[in-house]
């Protein structure tokens, strides 16, 4: 079926915009790939972050326990002294320890679900995408390239197809309407201006005057 194109211009910019979408598509995959990595990086990150932490919870939860054993010593008079201060610290080290056990557990699970995640709700659909950004966008490109050049040179061998020039000369304007008429009056006026009149009278010409000088001759 042929097509009709009525513009190669269109179909210049519908090349160039084509050429646009292929570039900003890129870019797109690329940064959502970065932000990918950038997730699984800030999940190693916490994970040290929480592991160093468990390090630090453990050290103070000794730290704890020494001083509450200290504190449970018997004063000089058998009396038991309050250790409500060092419970309460003991306490308190133990809840940020499991706190930062619990953090370490949930980053070990984002870990290993987020790669099944992203296989499952970008993988494919990014394959397919990026299939099409490097085989078909550039295919088409090329094929829409073809096709111009075969219609710029279709209009170089038809004039008659290719778009008006703006150096053609433009007709003249038509007269107006009962301006031809009066021209050739015009001209037979000039035409009888130009002969000039006879000095003679109206029916006497040269025969006229001989017969009238003949007739004065004769007595």
């Amino acid at each position: 079926m042929p097509a009709d194109v009525r513009s190669i211009a269109a179909v210049i910019d519908w090349r160039a915009d084509l050429t646009n979408y292929g570039d900003l598509l890129a870019e797109a995959m690329a940064g959502v790939d970065l932000e990918i990595r950038r997730a699984a990086d800030w999940l190693e990150e916490q994970l040290s972050l929480w592991k160093k932490a468990i390090r630090d919870c453990e050290e103070d939860v000794v730290r704890a326990k020494a001083e509450l054993a200290q504190r449970k010593f018997p004063t000089w008079d058998g009396r038991e002294p309050d250790c409500t201060v060092q419970e309460k610290a003991l306490r308190l080290a133990r809840a940020r320890l499991e706190h930062a056990q619990e953090k370490v557990e949930t980053v070990r699970r984002w870990i290993g679900r987020l790669p099944k995640m992203i296989d499952e709700m970008f993988t494919g659909a990014s394959r397919r995408l990026k299939s099409m950004l490097e085989a078909d966008v550039p295919s088409a490109l090329a094929e829409l390239g073809r096709r111009i050049a075969s219609l710029e040179s279709y209009t170089g061998l038809r004039p008659d197809h290719a778009p008006l020039s703006a150096t053609q000369p433009t007709p003249p304007a038509p007269l107006p309407e009962g301006r031809g008429e009066k021209e050739p009056e015009a001209s037979d006026s000039l035409s009888s201006s130009a002969t000039p009149s006879s000095p003679l009278p109206s029916g006497r010409g040269a025969g006229g005057v001989g017969s009238s000088a003949t007739s004065e001759e004769k007595p």
